[in-house]
């Protein structure tokens, strides 16, 4: 069973790596499989075939339903219901998934069943969970942020079966058009959502026990998060594995001792049997009630495995089980292997019942409790490098103690104060404040674990070669008493830990252009020295690309410390980022355009002859001039970097025509560049004709956004660079940009991360946009 389902994960796995998907015809490989499990020595790459194309066939039925291409950017009518409970935006927004089953793009409706991801901005009107809507709304196909390190937003929609994004339009045919007939767990969500959002002055646990009931975590602040990340406890918020076995154990052991009391009823049916028949559709009704969220899901066909197995009264060992839930997991849904969290749990699992099932013996329940969370600890450390590129170190004292709290304690406390809402709203209310006050008591303790100041081990993405190395040295780690040689598993963890990321040598200067959407954010880097020029815009107070895009990419890099942060100037597009990267990671000096909008610290002002040197590699100052003080774009610092072989780059934040004639006027020689991240994103303010042509890159970067309201980068300012000669790339459709600037002069190597690293599920080209784009040249 082992391998027949590493076999078939394999499989699945394995389209996952793949540019596109296989042609239609190839999915009569699945036959071909079933055909082939008759030969006992072609079982196992049969099966891993049937997981392939199983996973090919839900791939390409998710892909077909992706919106059409011809409906971006246009205002059409939807008509559905709304799906899940709406989570709150700053400035009374809302945020949505809509199951749409009509649309109306101007010629009368027809069927329209797509699951959309819609923002409703500045609304008075707050929809509800299971309530029915004629919406208008401006779509676009599932888009994100590429760069490396970055969370895969585009993976995460594909994985939802989302398929398009949008925003509601200011129009008078938005309606309700009545409820539809909705689940009773939906009416009992929507209920208790309304008691949770009608409570002014809550204590803060409150946010987190609407996340353990009904699966809200939407009220939960980014400092909440940050001290469950600091330590380790997050998966404490994500109704899973834990709090489903949870359930059902505590309603199995109560329904036992109930039922073998009931006299001739156990003659019938076995207390154990009944006992475990209940506690499943307890079990059921929680993940109902929480969302069904994918989370949920795994951890319920998980325990629906098991208990089957003891309903059968076959129990079996517990890999046994786990194999049989990864395969449940994957018939019903094989895309599930994009989701983090699929990966998170079932590895937790695996660690569990691989190491540590009857190991124990006579032990004492604490000697036992604190192993199990180091083995957690160590053990999940691969994992969490690898997709975090960070791990809580102090996540084996912070779970001993809160694990058993929010379990013991909170949960039950919520759950049956929730239920009571239905009976007595003051009953109910009572019993959510002592599980929200049991969480603020706790919280404290969370709270100064994460503040310590190695409570996050902060690490590059280890390359792909050290992982195996690694998981295979955990196990030996662990290996039971008198195993020889366990001291090996710490040496097979070191090139994990040890091997970097390549970099520049001495002379050169990488330059990386990241994906920050309708915003600039630039890195050069040096053999030892990282300068971060902007770092792209805040969208709401809890969301930037400082934290998401910046910060993740140095760290993938293995860069823990920024040597100079400069600040073009003030617009929010360049500015936005910036405290969430001057919060996560140490920076040596700060310069600024006009360093009076920095207040968050202390900067100097950039200004023309400002010169130093990295690694053999030249950086000066170009503009603005230290005798006159310029305002808004045009106080953008201009920095020329020149690598050890004479080859150049240009950043040039948001400059406009007025400084670019300065530039020409009185620095025209130190003009002339081999790569140039154009001016103000490609706008017709900036890249006048004499510019381009004293210029003269022989890249031009676009730093633009998909689907900008802007129409960025304008088409006269496109062509003036290919009628320049310059080879052009864009962010939009082809996400990071790096250019590589070698020490002996040769040209320069210009690659995309969209190119470099293509999925799939990504559908948008990363090779062409407006007739121009290269990758990888």
């Amino acid at each position: 069973m082992i391998s027949g389902t590493c076999a078939f994960l394999a499989g699945v796995l394995a389209l996952q790596y793949l540019p596109e998907l296989p042609s239609w015809y190839c999915h009569t490989g699945v036959f071909a499989a079933f055909l082939a499990m008759r030969w006992r020595l072609a079982w196992l790459p049969a099966i891993f075939f049937l997981g392939f194309f199983w996973a090919s066939y839900h791939a390409q039925t998710t892909l077909d339903a992706v919106l059409d291409a011809r409906l971006e950017g246009r205002t059409v009518l939807v008509q559905g219901t709304i799906a899940d409970l709406p989570g709150s935006l700053p400035n009374q927004s809302v945020s949505f998934v809509f199951h749409a089953d009509r649309l109306d793009e101007g010629n009368g409706w027809g069927d329209f069943a797509r699951k959309l991801q819609i923002s409703w901005y500045q609304t008075r009107q707050i929809p509800a969970l299971g309530e029915r809507w004629q919406l208008a709304v401006r779509l676009k196909r599932p888009h994100g942020h590429a760069n490396p390190g970055g969370f895969d937003y585009e993976r995460w929609l594909f994985q939802q079966g989302i398929s398009a994004t949008g925003y509601v339009r200011d129009d008078k045919r938005n309606q309700q058009l009545g409820v539809r007939s909705w689940s009773f767990t939906d009416g009992m969500r929507k209920a208790i959502a309304a008691y949770f959002n009608s409570r002014e002055h809550a204590p803060p646990g409150l946010a987190l026990i609407s996340a353990l009931t009904i699966g809200d975590d939407s009220a939960i602040d980014a400092a909440q998060w940050d001290v469950l990340r600091a330590t380790g406890t997050t998966h404490l918020m994500v109704i899973s594995g834990s709090h489903i076995s949870l359930v059902a154990g505590l309603v199995f052991w109560l329904m036992r001792f109930l039922w073998s009391r009931l006299g001739t009823w156990t003659e019938t049916i076995p207390a154990a049997r009944a006992a475990v028949v209940i506690s499943l559709l307890s079990a059921t009704f929680y993940a109902f009630l929480a969302g069904l969220g994918i989370p949920t899901q795994r951890a319920l066909i998980m325990l629906a495995v098991a208990m089957t197995a003891l309903l059968a009264g076959r129990w079996s060992r517990p890999v046994h089980v786990l194999c049989l839930a990864v395969i449940a997991t994957l018939a019903i849904d094989p895309l599930a292997v994009l989701a983090t969290g699929w990966w998170l749990s079932f590895w937790a699992v695996t660690l569990i019942v691989c190491i540590t099932y009857g190991r124990y013996g006579s032990i004492g329940f604490w000697h036992k409790w604190t192993h199990v969370h180091i083995v957690l600890a160590v053990g999940m450390l691969p994992v969490l490098l690898a997709i975090f590129q960070q791990a809580s170190m102090v996540a084996p004292l912070a779970n001993v103690i809160a694990v058993p709290w929010v379990n013991l304690l909170v949960v039950p406390t919520a759950l049956v104060g929730t239920l009571l809402l239905f009976i007595s709203t003051t009953a109910g209310g009572l019993l959510l404040n002592l599980a929200a006050w049991l969480m603020d008591t706790l919280w404290p303790c969370l709270t100064w674990l994460g503040s310590l100041d190695f409570s996050l081990l902060n690490l590059h993405q280890p390359l792909t070669w050290t992982l195996l190395p690694a998981i295979a040295g955990i196990f030996l780690l662990f290996a039971p008493h008198g195993f020889p040689g366990k001291w090996l598993g710490l040496v097979m963890l070191l090139p994990m830990l040890a091997a970097r990321p390549p970099g520049p040598a001495s002379g050169e200067i990488w330059v990386t252009l990241l994906d920050v959407g309708q915003g600039l954010s630039t890195v050069a880097r040096t053999r030892d020295h990282t300068l971060v020029y902007d770092a792209g815009p805040a969208y709401s107070p809890g969301f930037d690309t400082g934290r998401t895009v910046v910060v993740p990419y140095l760290r993938s890099q293995g860069i823990g410390r920024i040597d100079k942060l400069i600040v073009s100037h003030g617009d929010n597009d360049h500015i936005g980022g910036v405290p969430s990267v001057l919060k996560e990671l140490p920076v040596t000096d700060v310069e600024a355009g006009i360093p009076e909008l920095l207040t968050m610290r202390k900067a100097r002002q950039c200004h023309r002859g400002e010169h130093w040197r990295w690694d053999g590699v030249d950086f000066t100052v170009l503009h603005p001039d230290a005798r006159s003080y310029r305002k808004g774009n045009n106080a953008s610092c201009v920095i020329r970097i020149e690598a050890r072989g004479g080859r150049r780059v240009l950043l040039t934040g948001d400059i406009e025509a007025e400084s670019e004639r300065i530039l020409l006027q009185e620095l025209r020689d130190r003009l002339p560049v081999d790569v140039l991240v154009v001016p103000h994103h490609g706008s017709l303010t900036s890249s006048s004709p004499a510019f381009v042509e004293a210029v003269h890159p022989d890249y031009a970067l676009f730093p633009t956004g998909y689907r900008n309201r802007y129409r960025f980068p304008r088409g006269p300012v496109v062509d003036r660079y290919h009628k320049a000669g310059s080879v052009l790339l864009d962010t939009a459709p082809q996400g990071a940009i790096t250019v590589r600037l070698r020490s002996d002069g040769t040209h320069p190597e210009a690659e995309s991360f969209r190119c470099s690293d293509p999925r799939y599920w990504r559908t948008v080209s990363c090779t062409t946009r407006n007739g121009y784009g290269c990758c990888d040249k």
